[in-house]
């Protein structure tokens, strides 16, 4: 399902979310990874308070598969 949403930007930022091709898929992705970030972090933040500690990243790992592997650990 998808909701039509309209949203004011900067005119820089509007020109660089057009540039993109598709802005809506790309908006999306984005904030998937902000959301995503922001559950991973409280996930640290009570982890953390239970003494356990882990690693962000594998070795050498870019951020986005960092994040696509927190996704699959978390079912998304």
């Amino acid at each position: 399902m998808t909701v039509n949403m309209t949203m004011s930007l900067p005119d820089e930022v509007a020109a660089f979310v057009k540039a993109k091709g598709n802005a809506s898929a790309y908006t999306a992705r984005i904030l998937r990874r902000e959301m995503l970030a922001e559950e991973l972090e409280r996930s640290a933040q009570v982890r953390a308070e239970a003494g356990i500690t882990t690693l962000s990243a594998e070795p050498a790992e870019s951020e986005e598969d960092t994040l696509e592997r927190w996704a699959r650990v978390a079912g998304r």
